[in-house]
């Protein structure tokens, strides 16, 4: 016990300590009376109340203790309000029910307690202790009635306050009409998640007229979304059906689903997402995690969240009030931290019969404020009440909507944007007739004309301008049917968010601002651009590439012809080719069917020597044939196995080789983001501002994030304040920059002269330009259907090869250049003929080396070789006796094979092939191969000569 004590002494001692550092003197308790079904509404107040203590230099911030209760349970929200004040709490906030409505009507004014609810209330039925800061929709609804001349409907309800609503709208229906009687049956929903017997009940009662005109009146804003899926489920979705939903959040139901049918549905809508306060505040609200704030996340709040923030500012304002008239306003109220009223009793106990002493003052206060929050001007009148509020008036019919169709004002009522009788949402909320259309000058979209008219006059007007925005918008005008003005930004800048001030720069700040209607541009559609201004269709897709220097067109060589296989597969050509001569070679002396035997000395002669397999393997590869074969079984596998190979390899060598010598390569030092990432020689960026460069920067892939990284502190930096800047810094440094930019630009650049730049690899990201207005102004519709119409008649596609390619100094580039036959120069085959030249050169040196080696030889026996008459015997002129080889290989002389007698002219050792020299007879220069064969012989004449 003793330990416990201690740590909440050293608790309370570390609070103390951290107040008294930031300054803060005063913790002031707002007890939160809240319903567990509510959890999404008081997110808004939790979190509201958590920014207001970062405001620096207070010397208070709020504490929100908090009690859980069944908002319908009398006797728990009693209790609940009871613990609460004996607690001591400076106010009350929370929700509360028509059962409840008496119960804290009563402790509040008894005790003073101010009690600020974002509940809908009865005007009737209201406190004076008691600030409602959601307004009364009753006379609303009595006013949208006349406005749309109903006079048989149905009113549709599901709780007490919904009937009491229903008999305080008849009461007003009723008071000083006496032309406009409005017939109206009721009905009650019971179960509001199974309400589909009770609206086909409803469906089939009669009314007398036409359209079934129903009012929707719900206890909560989740009931409207849960109501309008069992209406499209039961098919009173379709037209001559008329919905008014009593809410004051229509843009957050599903009601976009009604388009296709027909039906009309006409609601209320609080909060202005048009404002410059709500824009900021959701910028915020939506990067906040779901799990830690419920509702929250997305880009839109509830209405609930919503108020529950303005109270919160309520609150915060109120004693920040109080403390600036009397800074010791609460010196007798907090004792040791405990609130003492009138200091005498602490906190505010219902058994007690003081009233709360600051009660007056604070609720005086709140009555007394007048700020714009989140749900437009929040002030109130004398009774707690909203007053000189404004709801937006929003409207679904077919093919249209949720479009805004007017206002209605506590002082002015209703004001309609167009045509008031119909309700048309083809509404164009626009004053200006002429509509002020704004660019900037960026070629190939938007250009001053350089040359004057024909008569030397300067152009005026719209004619001032061109390119491909002004023919656009000249073609979207025509089709949507409105007249403009063009006009350009001088600052050049799309549009980019300061973080400084929260607005926006360039085209898209001067659309919020209404300064312009139209911005037609190379607008990129973005979700955070989404938020602020109404994009169009998109007219042109376009996303991030890659532009460089473009390389040499790399030319064939001479030996071109041997680009179809790599150098490893060449090697592996020729490998092949000795092993399988060896292996020819091989077989053939080791198989008996290869040799061939001579009778009269049983020598065997065998084909395939070693010259004859490697001539047989050659012959194979070259297609050619060989004439001499393998007769063994096992050469025969050698040699169909090799000639497999062959058929494999001259097939796809003939396949490949025509691509390689027509088609001309540009062999790029990258192929995509992958590369350039990888790489550190080549530097890149991309434009100092704009959507390419977020891209990066808040780029969650780890290749953009290493990019972003290297952009960021690459020297010289990579990033340049315009795309003509980028294209002069690729062309300058000789292939060692490569710019970032959309492909639109890239490929327009890549069209003008000096035509030295391209786009390698695919685009990063995909992305549309888009032609901006401002929030419903009613011209997005109009403009997409334009676009649309373009789109399907080919005319952007018509504009776009006139802005880029047609007035282009590049002429059309080339895209098919398979398709295209192209004949082939003699650079690239000039290899074979080298070739060629070198076979023949190569043949003739081993000619004379032959002719050499065999006249040496001669000459040792003691004879002369004449070269003369040998190219006689070749040419076949005047020489007959020329030696032959017969087909068992000996020389045959005269029609003389070795094996006979010799005739006139020949000595008898002629077996040898060796001639008479005193008879000028041809014989064959090759008699080498048949005196090594006869050597045996040689030598048995010569010892019977002895």
């Amino acid at each position: 016990m003793v330990t416990r004590i201690a740590l909440v002494l050293l608790f309370q001692h570390f609070i103390i300590a951290e107040l008294r550092d930031r300054n803060i003197q005063w913790q002031i308790p707002i007890g939160i009376i809240q319903d567990r079904r509510d959890e999404v509404t008081f997110t808004g107040f939790y979190y509201s109340v958590q920014m207001l203590k970062q405001i620096p230099s207070q010397t208070f911030e709020l504490h929100t203790p908090v009690e859980y209760v069944d908002k319908s349970d009398s006797y728990k929200l009693a209790q609940a309000i009871c613990t609460s004040m004996s607690n001591g709490v400076f106010a009350l906030f929370g929700t509360k029910s028509y059962r409840s409505q008496d119960i804290l009507t009563s402790y509040s004014d008894k005790f003073h307690m101010p009690y600020i609810t974002i509940s809908s209330i009865l005007e009737s039925m209201q406190g004076k202790y008691e600030v409602h800061m959601k307004p009364p929709l009753t006379r609303i609804l009595r006013d949208l009635i006349f406005a749309k001349k109903w006079k048989n409907m149905f009113y549709v309800y599901d709780s007490d306050a919904g009937l009491m609503r229903y008999q305080e709208l008849r009461e007003l229906l009723l008071q000083n009409n006496t032309d406009h009687a409005v017939y109206i049956k009721i009905r009650r929903i019971q179960n509001i998640k199974q309400a589909h017997d009770d609206l086909k009940s409803l469906d089939s009662q009669e009314l007398r007229s036409t359209t079934k005109q129903i009012l929707i009146d719900l206890e909560s804003e989740e009931s409207y979304a849960v109501i309008l899926q069992q209406i499209r489920e039961v098919g009173m979705n379709k037209q001559n059906y008329s919905y008014i939903l009593a809410t004051q959040d229509i843009v957050s139901l599903p009601v976009e689903k009604f388009r296709h049918g027909g039906v009309k549905i006409t609601g209320f809508q609080l909060v202005d997402y048009s404002t410059y306060k709500v824009h900021r505040f959701i910028g915020q609200w939506k990067t906040l995690s779901t799990s830690l704030w419920p509702g929250a996340g997305g880009n839109r709040i509830s209405v609930g969240a919503a108020l529950s923030i303005d109270a919160a500012t309520i609150l915060q304002e109120t004693i920040k009030g109080m403390l600036e008239s009397d800074p010791n306003v609460f010196k007798t109220t907090f004792r040791r931290a405990d609130i003492y009223n009138f200091n005498t009793t602490k906190g505010i106990p219902c058994s007690g019969g003081r009233p709360w002493m600051h009660g007056q003052e604070i609720m005086r206060r709140m009555k007394s404020m007048d700020f714009d929050g989140l749900t437009g001007r929040v002030t109130f009148d004398k009774n707690g009440m909203r007053r000189h509020f404004n709801l937006g008036v929003y409207q679904v019919s077919l093919d249209f909507g949720p479009t805004k169709i007017g206002d209605w004002h506590s002082v002015n009522g209703f004001t309609w944007k167009g045509q008031e009788e119909k309700y048309e949402e083809k509404i164009d909320n626009i004053d200006r007739d002429i509509k002020i259309v704004i660019s900037v000058l960026e070629k190939p979209f938007f250009m001053l004309k350089s040359e004057p008219q024909k008569n030397g006059s300067a152009w005026t007007g719209n004619d001032r301008y061109e390119g491909f925005s002004v023919e656009l918008i000249r073609e979207v005008a025509s089709i949507a049917d409105f007249k403009y003005k063009l006009k350009h930004s001088t600052d050049g800048v799309y549009g980019t968010y300061l973080n400084e001030n929260k607005s926006w720069n360039g085209l898209i700040g001067r659309i919020i601002r209404k300064e312009v209607d139209i911005s037609i541009a190379p607008l990129t559609i973005t979700r955070h651009r989404e938020e602020y201004v109404d994009f169009s269709e998109p007219f042109m897709n376009t996303g991030i590439s890659i532009m460089i220097k473009k390389p040499d067109i790399q030319k064939p060589g001479v030996f071109a012809f041997m680009q179809p296989f790599s150098i490893f597969l060449w090697l592996c050509i020729v490998i092949s080719y000795f092993v399988v001569s060896v292996g020819i070679f091989l077989v053939g002396r080791f198989s008996p069917s290869e040799w061939e035997w001579s009778k009269p000395f049983k020598l065997g002669n065998n084909k395939f020597n070693l010259a004859s397999s490697f001539w047989f393997t050659m012959g194979s590869m070259m297609l050619q044939g060989s004439d001499t074969c393998p007769r063994s079984n096992a050469g025969r596998i050698v040699g169909g196995a090799w000639w497999f190979v062959v058929l494999i390899t001259i097939s796809s060598y003939t396949a490949n080789l025509a691509a390689f010598l027509t088609i001309e390569k540009l062999l790029t030092p990258i192929e995509g983001v992958d590369d350039l990432a990888k790489q550190t020689e080549i530097a890149y960026g991309t434009l100092a501002s704009g959507s390419t460069q977020d891209f990066f920067r808040n780029s969650e892939v780890p290749v953009y994030q290493a990019m972003w990284n290297y952009m960021t502190s690459a020297q010289p930096t990579g990033f340049v304040d315009s795309s003509k800047e980028g294209v002069e810094r690729v062309r300058n440094m000789k292939g060692k920059y490569a710019f970032l930019m959309e492909s639109v630009y890239n490929e327009y650049f890549n069209h003008q002269e000096p035509c030295d730049t391209m786009q390698v690899g695919p685009n990063l990201n995909s992305k549309g330009y888009g032609i901006a207005t401002w929030k419903r102004s009613g011209l997005r519709d109009q403009i997409s259907i334009a676009v649309l119409k373009l789109k399907e008649n080919g005319m952007l596609i018509k504009l776009k090869n006139q802005w880029w390619i047609e007035k282009g100094g590049c002429g059309v580039q080339e895209t098919h250049s398979k398709s295209k036959k192209r004949s082939l120069s003699l650079n690239k085959v000039a290899g074979v003929f080298f070739i060629l030249i070198g076979g023949l050169v190569f043949a003739i040196v081993v000619g004379v080396i032959h002719f050499h080696k065999t006249k040496t030889k001669v000459q040792k026996l003691g004879g002369l070789y004449f070269f003369g008459n040998d190219m006689k015997c070749t040419a076949n002129i005047e020489y007959t006796r020329c030696p032959t080889e017969s087909t068992n290989g000996r020389v045959v002389t005269n029609g003389r094979s070795n094996g006979e007698k010799p005739q006139a002219g020949w000595h008898e050792n002629d077996e040898i092939g060796v001639p008479n020299l005193d008879h000028h007879v041809c014989q064959s220069i090759d008699n080498s191969v048949h005196r090594n064969r006869h050597e045996p012989v040689q030598r048995l004449s010569a010892k019977k000569k002895s």
